[in-house]
């Protein structure tokens, strides 16, 4: 299956996103494989008869039936006379996770045929136990070097302090695998006791275990390794080199500082690296090394630490995107503050002042502002990465002197001037300072038509009316790019009295614009803007338009519906003339209409008026869909089951929603229970966590820690969470990670840093590394450091490496439609043309949930309040393995 991650192209509130999955995808569960009745009786028969061979077939498909099956048959029949049988069961048992399963296979441990014995390590890694992990050490003598090395490899898994002794033991193994393997083990436990012996390898005759000793002395963290680790920088093998100076950052110490700069300044490619090195024998580039002595120091951030990478930074390009220097700097935080701004008060080269900068903008040191501006007008920092470094700073009191550079002769500096006020902008708060200079230069006919655009972009986040005004006219300009532009700037904030009026007017008329796209970023404008007087005209527009333009009528609709209440004035913030024009308008309740019209509608509208009523405000919205939802066929309760998301006071018709016998519909309803369920949703989703259906389990466990965060119930949140993370689907375990992590809540023991070391899903190992990431505590932290290092799954090392951050309150949500467009294996992995109807998904929410289920007839999918920050589409439950 060809799988791929996808930018997301954000349009306002509604999102257009490429899942990355196999995609023929069918109706729910279409893709799931299925046994009939019978077949796991017949296996379990076949599995007691006295034919090997038969058995050994009927071995090979256990991991086929249901996991509480499997494992049932796998305990019956890992004792089996027949090796081969029991090595199937062994795989299956991996496969599985089965639960301490490692005590069924200590006896392995014995056997005569060494792939028994490798099996057994193969299971006590998967599954340990305390008496299992022990007895691994009687086979660390095993004259099979393999057997040994799986045997080191699983004790370090385990992490248990009894499989010290054991280990330390064989440090000298006459196989420099297994004595690789049983370094990399006593840093995985991480106890002082191997510190000394570990010391004594670093001089290992062969570079693969003084790599691994490095690696290990750095995990363990203890200050008496630093000496043998200056030694290893010295080492012939430049991968031993990378190891111990990333070592020495781990263990922040200071006294390396000088060491390590010396890696810094050696003129990359020079044999060695650095005076006094041997030739190296390493694949491993000495920029690697450089680069490992940079991320050193700026772990270690001391004076001494900060000063080096300063003086690298002359070296360094401010115009590349990345930059090794400066992300050094960053890692050392608010400590490399004070010398950066030293640096800008004195005379530094341009490159040295420039990233400096940059730096300070990517720190968000407000407090740095006034030497970024003295810097500029110095002409000590170049204003290219000034104004970069402004725009990343975020303080509007920045702004003034961004926009003095709006008109400088240098296009370069223009455009990255009009970036930067754009970024220090937010149209949530209003902020009409940019306004006249923006406009000047978007009348200008000097002004090229690539700035026009920018300036478009620049004067719709001021939010400011008179912004606005300037841009109404042009909404009707000849240039379809310019139209495009002025039409998102007008939906970036709601204008109000006749400048909104206006504003819904030109956005109306849009949408009969002749260009679809045109039409599609109206529609998705007025979603965000509309006042509560434009939902009657677009629902009037819905009922009698083509197909082909429904769709964007009705991502309208149901912005304009979130803004009106029943008479079809304002449900929130809006002014008391949009109110009043609504209600002139007379007649029936708007929620009466839209009911009325859902009833008659054809397909292609049905699910956006739904949609429309689930986000209108009020009680009389939710009572209209509690009443639908009774004798709706499918697609209609699916869309219902999502619309009371918003409506806490119809949580009845909810918890009825959950036990639907559609799969689909389950899942949407458990989903809505996490954001408009009460505490007595808690333990209706509680059995939900065993549903049959993966998107179902894993909606429960996500609406328990959605509700739980909501409640402050983390206790019972992790009693039935942490009991979801051995489920065989992993999907359910992913979002039983997720779900503790945003319940606040916390397992007892090491499950989650197990489920990171050893899960098959990249998934959970994604969501493990997010939740270790909160605690701060040493063995997560070490258990993230091993991630970073050792995970072969691109994604994963780079999430252990820099865990996503934690969401500030402040970050807030927004509602987001997302249309799901599959790619077709059929196709040569092409995407698709256009949303795929009920197709199933699987969208990760910026707080690391996961949301699964079946998207609409439409292709589409509502997420009310998600977490601001990054969305996107992964394969769906039914297609993971």
């Amino acid at each position: 299956m060809r799988r791929s991650s996808l930018p997301l192209r954000r349009l306002s509130q509604v999102l257009l996103v490429v899942a990355a999955s196999a995609a023929a995808i069918a109706s729910p569960g279409g893709a799931a494989a299925t046994l009939w009745p019978n077949v796991p009786e017949q296996i379990a028969r076949a599995l007691t008869s006295g034919d090997a061979l038969e058995r050994r077939l009927a071995a090979t498909r256990v991991g086929e039936l249901a996991p509480e099956t499997a494992i049932r048959l796998i305990q019956r029949g890992m004792s089996d006379p027949d090796i081969e049988v029991r090595l199937h069961l062994a795989g299956a048992a991996v496969r599985l996770r089965m639960p301490r399963a490692g005590d069924l296979v200590i006896e392995w441990l014995g056997e005569g045929d060494a792939r028994l014995r490798l099996a057994a390590c193969d299971v006590i890694r998967a599954a340990p136990t305390d008496r299992s992990v022990v007895a691994l050490g009687r086979v660390l003598g095993d004259p099979d070097p393999h057997v040994r090395l799986a045997a080191a490899t699983a004790m370090g898994a385990a992490g248990l302090p009894d499989a010290v002794s054991p280990l330390l033991g064989h440090l000298d193994d006459t196989a420099p695998e297994v004595r690789a393997e049983v370094a990399r083990a006593l840093g995985r436990i991480g106890d002082a006791r191997a510190v000394v012996p570990l010391i004594g390898k670093v001089q290992d005759s062969v570079p693969e275990v003084r790599k691994a000793t490095a690696r290990a002395l750095g995990e363990l963290g203890d200050p008496r390794a630093v000496s043998a680790l200056l030694l290893a920088l010295q080492d012939a093998s430049q991968d031993v080199r990378v190891e111990a100076v990333t070592a020495l950052g781990r263990l922040r110490s200071d006294d390396a500082t000088s060491a390590i700069a010396d890696l810094v300044t050696a003129s990359p490619g020079a044999a060695g690296a650095f005076p006094g090195a041997r030739p190296s024998d390493s694949a491993t580039s000495s920029n690697d090394v450089r680069e490992a002595a940079l991320r050193a120091l700026g772990r270690i951030g001391s004076d001494a630490a900060v000063k080096a990478l300063l003086a690298a930074l002359a070296k360094d390009n401010p115009a590349a995107p990345r930059s090794a220097v400066r992300d050094a700097l960053v890692s050392a935080g608010a400590a490399a503050v004070p010398a950066l701004v030293a640096a800008l008060a004195a005379a530094p080269s341009a490159n040295a002042a420039a990233g400096a900068a940059l730096v300070l903008g990517e720190l968000k040191a407000r407090e740095a502002l006034p030497a970024l501006a003295r810097g500029m007008q110095r002409g000590v920092v170049p204003l290219r990465h000034g104004l970069r470094a402004l725009g990343a700073l975020g303080d509007p009191a920045a702004l003034p002197g961004v926009l003095e550079l709006l008109g400088d002769g240098d296009p370069a500096v223009r455009a990255e001037a009009i970036r930067a006020a754009t970024a220090l902008l937010d149209p949530a708060r209003p902020d009409g300072r940019a306004v006249d200079p923006a406009r000047a230069l978007l009348v200008d006919p000097a002004t090229a038509p690539d700035e026009k655009l920018a300036l478009v972009q620049l004067l719709g986040r001021t939010g400011s009316p008179r912004a606005q005004a300037a841009l109404v006219p042009l909404a009707k300009a000849r240039s379809t790019p310019l139209r495009l532009a002025v039409i998102e700037a007008l939906g970036a904030a709601r204008a109000a009295g006749t400048l909104g009026a206006a504003v819904d007017a030109a956005l109306l008329a849009a949408l009969d614009d002749e260009s679809a796209d045109v039409r599609l970023r109206a529609a998705i404008a007025l979603s965000r803007v509309a006042g509560p007087g434009s939902a009657r005209p677009l629902l009037q527009r819905l009922t009698v338009a083509a197909e082909q333009d429904r769709g964007a009528l009705g991502i309208a609709l149901s912005g304009a519906l979130s803004r009106a209440d029943d008479a079809g004035g304002g449900g929130g913030a809006t002014d008391a003339k949009d109110a009043k024009a609504a209600n002139d308008a007379g007649g029936k309740g708007l929620v009466h209409e839209v009911a009325a019209a859902i009833a008659s509608a054809p397909d292609a509208a049905r699910d956006a008026l739904i949609e429309g009523l689930g986000r209108m405000p009020g009680q009389a919205a939710g009572a209209a869909l509690a009443r639908m939802a009774s004798a709706a066929p499918i697609d209609d309760r699916r869309k219902i089951a999502e619309a009371l998301a918003g409506h806490p006071e119809a949580a009845a018709a909810l918890r009825k929603l959950a036990g639907d016998p559609d799969p689909g519909v389950r899942a949407n309803a458990v989903w809505s229970l996490g954001a408009a369920g009460d505490k007595d949703a808690l333990p209706l989703l509680l059995p939900l966590l065993k549903d049959p259906d993966a998107a179902v389990a894993g909606n429960a466990a996500g609406a328990i820690g959605r509700a739980a965060g909501r409640f402050g119930q983390p206790a019972r949140a992790a009693a039935a969470l942490c009991a979801a993370l051995p489920d065989a689907r992993p999907y359910v375990r992913a979002n039983a990670l997720a779900a503790l992590t945003v319940a606040g809540a916390r397992c007892d023991g090491d499950a989650a840093r197990d489920l990171l070391a050893r899960d098959p899903a990249e998934a959970v190992r994604l969501a493990a590394a997010d939740h270790l990431a909160r605690s701060g505590a040493d063995d997560d932290r070490r258990a993230l450091a091993r991630c970073a290092a050792e995970d072969r799954n691109a994604a994963v090392a780079g999430r252990c490496a820099r865990p996503a951050p934690p969401r500030a309150p402040a970050a807030g949500a927004e509602d987001v439609v997302v249309f799901v467009v599959p790619f077709d294996a059929g196709r040569g992995g092409s995407v698709r043309d256009a949303p795929a109807p009920r197709a199933p998904f699987a969208l990760v929410r910026a707080d690391g949930l996961m949301r699964l289920g079946v998207a609409d007839r439409r292709g589409e999918l509502f997420e009310r309040g998600a977490p601001r920050g990054p969305i996107r589409l992964t394969v769906p439950a039914p297609l993971v393995k």
